[in-house]
């Protein structure tokens, strides 16, 4: 015979380690720290805190079993609870078997859901929060009947409607007279909770929606087969030439915004200037950002440290870094320009593009998609099946994070016409691996998907350059200096005098540009483009101008040391002299590496006198931007199979249990513990007491006998 299961902690107790292992991985906050025993893990799942985040984890099927549970009698059946929100035992299984993994619901034959939902969800299903002075279920059904005879219509509008009734006309009177609404102390109207769940007929739900809705849409089309899949290569490419862009920050570097982000007049001026649109430019942008490839000092954005390797990575790991740091981000680009709740205007590239559980539900829309294929999803359906498995995100967020990962998916090549491209189709089975593997993933992805890239050109005596398909990592200095006229299967670009003296005001060498023609033209230069390049940087003029960030004196000696010296080779010193190098390392950086070279470098101001110790004691590396460490919610600290190693070994005795421990375990218990509450003076007062729940450092119990609650810090609790 089966034991009867008498607390949430003997629940726990008949998990395996695998369904423990699920516990922790959707309930994180419970193993921070690692509890020690089951008893002390079943009391903090019943807090309040907890007990209210979990809530966010559930679907809409789940969280309707929960309000019923919190209108129902305690102790309830599962046939009593499948009534209540119209459905059947076997169908509400496999919700009641998740709520019970949740550490929400424990019993068999009869259900409890924890106390801080019991008693904390006032309102469910729209129902008036419980008060004493409601009438009994018989005197409501008794009510309900006579005021069916003449008020039938009514009522059924009133049944599945919140409990707040609007009006003082003849008719919120006739309500009132029947007994159908009240009056609160604020002469507010509101239909009692007894009252309107015989409306229901016991009902808490009118329906129970088991199976998350499928999207719909109509049937891909795809008139020329492998057109969508060279159209996802296209954006994916033409999302890293965008990135390439980020280079030109140190010409012309956009502002920051006094609380951070980029300025919005900059961010179509770049755009502008890249030939793209804002939306496209501003994914790319954020999503580099997450990377880590950009950051701002204060007063200007610039690409960061890691920029430089990322650029002599190949082309197909370079996407795969930049769309991995999009769907795991927890920033929506989509969303810039726009206000938000609080009438803020969101600027790129800062906090006010966050949005706490976003990648979460950016992951749950790709891998919905990826049950649609061949379908071209409308998005109003994809909302639909968003907001069952979220249903407690307002319907705008929802919407809003819907339309946003369609066009932000787009310009990243992994959506087209609101499916899945072949590319985005990797994307969903790498959000289940670790970086390395989804980074691999990825890469493969695109240099499967993608043509080989064509190293050589055709010019034109019109001045036009072809790349005759997907151009080669040295040809992309073309797009410098040409204006794009197509794009497709071959690349169309032409030379003119506005599009040449662009690329020379920002720097670029026309020389350097003749010998890449030379190199890879199938045919000679044309004459007329040699003359307009040389003619215009003869006007121009140049001068040439390079970035430094330190500048480092020494004898010629000391710097030939230091620059052959392998812990100096991240500052990629440049000499100008014989005792004069600079570098594009910060000084903290420059000093902490000559240090490590085994020299003994001295910070100096501009006037060449001792620094202070805020430079002297930079730190390597430099400042981090705070906006790049973010996280989605609490994570394991430890793996799941250790912390679960680590209860049960607590749970066998292995371990002394703390005063805060065997509290939780009391707690969990709902048993009785004496306790010594030290006064001021000193002294011990012991009670025998019921703990009711230990958060915040504060503990909640109730005196045996007495029905008054108390609170007592932990720290002057003692245990005999």
């Amino acid at each position: 015979m089966t034991a009867v299961i008498r607390s949430l902690a003997d629940s726990l107790r008949r998990f395996g380690d695998d369904r423990l292992e699920a516990l922790l991985l959707a309930r994180p906050d419970l193993a921070s720290p690692v509890p020690k025993g089951l008893g002390p893990l079943a009391a903090r799942a019943a807090g309040a805190t907890s007990a209210r985040r979990a809530l966010g984890a559930l679907t809409l099927p789940e969280l309707h079993l929960v309000e019923a549970l919190a209108v129902l009698d305690d102790g309830s059946s599962p046939a009593d609870l499948a009534a209540a929100v119209s459905s059947d035992p076997a169908t509400i299984s496999p919700g009641l078997e998740r709520l019970t993994t949740l550490a929400l619901v424990w019993g068999e034959d009869e259900l409890h859901l924890i106390r801080p939902l019991r008693e904390g969800l006032r309102a469910p299903a729209g129902l008036a929060p419980a008060t004493p002075d409601d009438p009994t279920p018989a005197e409501a059904e008794r009510r309900v009947d006579a005021a069916r005879e003449t008020l039938s219509e009514v009522l059924e509008t009133l049944a599945w409607g919140p409990s707040t009734v609007e009006g003082r006309g003849r008719l919120a009177a006739a309500l009132q007279g029947a007994g159908i609404v009240v009056a609160d102390g604020e002469g507010t109207l509101h239909i009692p909770r007894t009252v309107q769940l015989a409306l229901r007929d016991g009902r808490v739900r009118r329906s129970h929606a088991a199976l998350r809705p499928s999207p719909s849409g109509s049937p891909l089309t795809e008139r020329i087969p492998g057109s969508r899949s060279a159209q996802a290569v296209e954006r994916a490419f033409e999302a890293l030439r965008l990135l390439g862009t980020v280079r030109g920050f140190d010409e012309d570097p956009p502002g920051v915004l006094r609380k951070g982000g980029l300025p919005q007049r900059d961010l179509r001026r770049l755009a502008d200037r890249a030939g793209t649109t804002t939306i496209t430019y501003a994914t790319v942008l954020q999503s580099a950002w997450q990377a880590g490839l950009i950051g701002h000092d204060g007063q200007e954005w610039h690409p960061t440290r890691d920029w430089d390797a990322h650029r002599v990575q190949a082309a197909e790991q370079r996407w795969a870094e930049l769309v991995l740091a999009w769907a795991l981000g927890h920033h929506l680009a989509a969303v810039v320009g726009t206000p938000d709740a609080a009438g803020a205007n969101r600027s790129l590239l800062s906090d006010l593009t966050r949005r706490d559980g976003v990648r979460t539900r950016r992951g749950s829309l790709l891998r919905t998609l990826r049950t649609c294929p061949g379908l071209s999803i409308d998005e109003d359906s994809l909302a639909l099946s968003l907001a069952w498995a979220f249903p407690l995100v307002p319907a705008d967020v929802i919407e809003e994070e819907t339309a946003a990962l369609l066009v932000e998916g787009e310009a990243l090549g992994v959506l087209d016409d609101g499916a899945l491209t072949v590319l985005g189709q990797e994307l969903v089975l790498a959000l289940d691996e670790d970086v390395t593997q989804a980074d691999a993933r990825l890469a493969r992805a695109l240099r499967t998907a993608a043509p080989a890239p064509v190293d050589e050109v055709l010019l034109d005596a019109d001045l036009t350059v072809v790349v005759p398909g997907r151009p080669a990592e040295r040809l992309l200095p073309l797009l410098d200096w040409a204006e794009v006229v197509s794009r497709g299967g071959a690349l169309t670009l032409r030379f003119s005098t506005a599009s040449v003296r662009r690329a020379l005001r920002s720097g670029r060498d026309a020389e350097a540009l003749l010998a890449l023609l030379k190199s890879s033209s199938r045919s000679p230069i044309p004459q007329g483009l040699s003359y307009l390049l040389q003619d215009e940087q003869r006007r121009h003029g140049r001068i040439q101008i390079s970035r430094a960030t330190t500048v480092l004196t020494a004898d010629a000696e000391v710097l030939d040391l230091l620059q052959v010296a392998p812990e100096a080779a991240a500052l990629s010193l440049h000499r100008l002299a014989p005792t004069v190098a600079v570098t594009l390392s910060d000084p903290g950086f420059a000093l902490h590496m000559a240090r490590a070279a085994g020299l003994s470098p001295q910070a100096v101001g501009p006037d060449g006198s001792a620094a202070g110790p805020e430079l002297a004691h930079s730190l390597p590396g430099g400042p981090v931007d705070p906006d790049l460490v973010t996280v989605d919610g609490p994570d394991l600290r430890v793996p799941a199979f250790e912390a679960v190693g680590r209860i049960r070994a607590a749970e066998a005795g292995a371990t002394d249990l703390s005063v805060t421990d065997r509290l939780l375990e009391a707690i969990a218990q709902e048993s009785e513990i004496a306790i010594g509450i030290v006064d001021g003076r000193g002294g011990v007062v012991v009670k025998q007491v019921h703990a009711l729940s230990l958060e915040g450092g504060r503990l909640r119990a109730r005196e045996t006998g007495s029905p008054e609650e108390f609170t007592v810090l932990v720290h002057r609790v003692t245990l005999g």
